[in-house]
């Protein structure tokens, strides 16, 4: 009898959890389906504003950038203190290899001096790093250039504490540049940026297109140069061209000085002040503008530890944000719409839906319904919402479409660590307050590095979540396919458990046996390896 009562209790149990886990598919599915038709929209968004000017109409010849006014510069040679006075703000962190080509980049670019003020913002522990700027600094001073290291006693708001406190020492200034270390702006950058600025007393910030110097490097960087491309070649775009939020990208753009100080000036509230700001800026009403044929290099991550701390950051922020401002939004003047946008659809679907759809549907539901055969995952769920995005994605990069495998598979595998992220910003754990600068490895710097380490940068042999991950979603695919004969689902598991054991033995980074992509020629500027390593502790930005 007892035997007979442990039995219809089981039976009980596994009925409640097949009707859950049905329940919880179902859910996923409807989420998944939402997030691809976010994706496609914008895809068909896209292709209309890149085709509107050749329609017939009142439009009829002009892009989305068109529509505000580029205001023209004066002659240089004979008024050139009638140029608008530019600060340049390079903020840094022991950045050792790329420190100083910023500080070339910037000081090279077309501008009248006496009109031009560059302030390195380097808050560097790393004595190595502070010499290098120093003597960078030091040569462009001599050259004539208004130039200077400003360093502070403690680095209290990261990136975001050391731009507010250079805010009082720009006070004359109308504008200011960012730029993070490792990118390299164009000379002409200032001449395509600054005058829509001074034409369009309303726009706020200038952002221009990020491109990649590295995206052949390693298997991770072309997932990387995927998924960047998506966002600023279309979202970016996408969102300018109608009117709807797009946020400063941190770096490569221009501020309007008054427009940071009326939005409230840099907080130190999120990980993400670039979004914070103009997320402030837009619910006061200033405009801004988006060039995507205006572009700026910059350097990918190449190591795997790199980039996750990078996507942590990346990732929780927005969540962040989004629990400090949702009160704002809606207390705000913008029509009632565009708060549902922001709420449902910037912040709900792409910065949490997104992460929630990767790592809880395709990594954990769809492996558990292997060892349930009750339950019903939809073929088309699985296999055609996936293809969907991952067409609608690589469809901005070049060759793309080569990559889309690598490219699901290695999004899916970076799915514990931002869904974890995203938890942590919604919760506001201890780690959501964690700002690691990404550190880079200066491959797309063409002169000798230094030969030693980046300090802040660490190799790690193995990471426990995805290898307990890869465990767990290999066991379901061998189970599918001689236990319950679902060769259609444990092809894909299969692949993805060999994802995460990549991930979980580190794998991928630039000199592991998955981080070879392109052979590098002979005369290549030598980096460090990331074998050799340290194994030193990461210090926040």
């Amino acid at each position: 009898m007892f035997q007979f009562d442990v039995a219809m209790s089981l039976t009980t149990v596994h009925d409640y959890y097949v009707v859950v886990l049905q329940v919880l598919i179902y859910l996923a599915v409807a989420l998944s389906v939402l997030v691809a038709a976010d994706r496609i929209t914008h895809v068909i968004q896209y292709l209309y504003w890149e085709n509107c000017h050749r329609l017939p109409g009142k439009g009829k010849g002009k892009r989305p950038e068109d529509k505000y006014f580029f205001a023209d510069l004066p002659d240089i040679s004979l008024n050139a203190h009638k140029f608008p006075k530019v600060a340049v703000q390079l903020p840094m962190f022991n950045e050792r290899a790329v420190c100083q080509q910023i500080i070339d980049c910037v000081c090279d670019m077309h501008w009248p001096d006496r009109q031009l003020y560059v302030q390195v913002l380097d808050d560097s522990t790393d004595e190595v790093t502070r010499q290098l700027v120093d003597e960078k600094v030091l040569e462009w001073k001599e050259r004539g250039k208004n130039i200077e290291a400003i360093r502070r006693t403690n680095r209290q708001g990261y990136k975001a504490g050391a731009m507010k406190e250079a805010m009082d020492s720009v006070e004359g200034y109308d504008y200011i540049a960012v730029f993070d270390a490792d990118f390299q702006p164009g000379k002409d950058f200032l001449y395509q940026t600054i005058p829509y600025l001074e034409g369009n007393a309303d726009v706020g910030y200038v952002q221009t297109r990020w491109t990649f110097l590295n995206p052949n490097e390693s298997y991770l960087t072309k997932a990387q140069e995927i998924s960047l491309n998506f966002h600023v070649k279309c979202e970016q775009y996408v969102h300018f061209a109608s009117g709807s939020f797009f946020n400063f990208n941190g770096t490569a753009g221009v501020w309007r000085r008054e427009c940071i100080k009326s939005a409230g000036g840099w907080d130190a509230r999120t990980t993400v002040e670039d979004m914070d700001l103009s997320l402030r800026a837009y619910l006061k009403g200033w405009k801004a503008v988006f060039l995507k044929d205006v572009t700026c290099k910059n350097e990918l991550p190449s190591s795997f530890f790199a980039y996750r701390k990078q996507q942590h950051r990346w990732c929780c922020g927005p969540m962040q944000l989004w629990m400090k401002a949702t009160k704002g939004i809606w207390k705000s003047n913008l029509p009632f719409y565009k708060k549902i946008y922001l709420n449902f659809c910037y912040f709900g679907i792409r910065k949490f839906g997104t992460h929630l759809v990767t790592l809880g549907f395709f990594c954990t539901l769809v492996p558990l319904s292997i060892f349930t055969p009750e339950v019903h995952v939809p073929f088309w769920a699985l296999v055609w919402l996936p293809i969907a995005i991952a067409i609608s994605t690589a469809a901005f990069t070049p060759r793309g479409w080569l990559h889309c495998v690598i490219y699901v598979l290695f999004e899916n595998a970076m799915g514990i660590v931002r869904l974890w992220a995203v938890i942590s910003g919604l919760l506001n754990l201890k780690r959501a307050k964690e700002w690691v600068v990404t550190t880079k490895l200066g491959s797309s710097d063409a002169r000798p590095s230094t030969g030693v380490a980046p300090p802040g940068l660490r190799s790690c042999k193995l990471y426990t979540g995805e290898f307990v991950m890869s465990l767990f979603v290999l066991f379901a695919a061998i189970y599918g396919i001689f236990a319950v004969h679902r060769w259609d689902f444990s092809i894909f598991l299969s692949l993805q458990g060999l994802a995460f054991l990549a991930f979980g033995l580190n794998l991928v980074d630039i000199d592991a046996l998955l981080g070879k992509f392109e052979k590098k020629s002979a005369d290549a500027a030598p980096s460090v390896q990331l074998s050799k390593l340290k194994r030193t502790k990461t210090t926040p930005f």
